[in-house]
């Protein structure tokens, strides 16, 4: 058995959605989510330390162009570096 038999249902069905959409759109936006607000949560010298560490990092592997088994895959040419199981 049908729900919507006549014009009247749908344009009440049709009603409702718009007005669900509306709420919907105006609907209160003040929670931020999860993020950090504020700073005393977070560890400055622990942060810094691993900035660093990433800096040295790269900085030394700029260094190391052609280290065995770091440039394999898809468009390189190279096949995939044998593994010991």
């Amino acid at each position: 058995m049908p729900f919507f038999l006549g014009p009247v249902p749908a344009v009440l069905l049709a009603a409702v959605l718009i007005v669900a959409l509306v709420i919907w759109l105006l609907r209160d936006r003040r929670y931020p989510g999860p993020r950090l607000h504020g700073a005393e949560d977070i560890d400055r010298e622990e942060l810094e330390d691993a900035e660093r560490e990433v800096r040295e990092l790269e900085a030394r592997s700029m260094a190391d162009e052609e280290r065995p088994g770091d440039d394999w895959g898809p468009g390189t040419g190279r096949p995939r570096p044998p593994t010991r199981l």
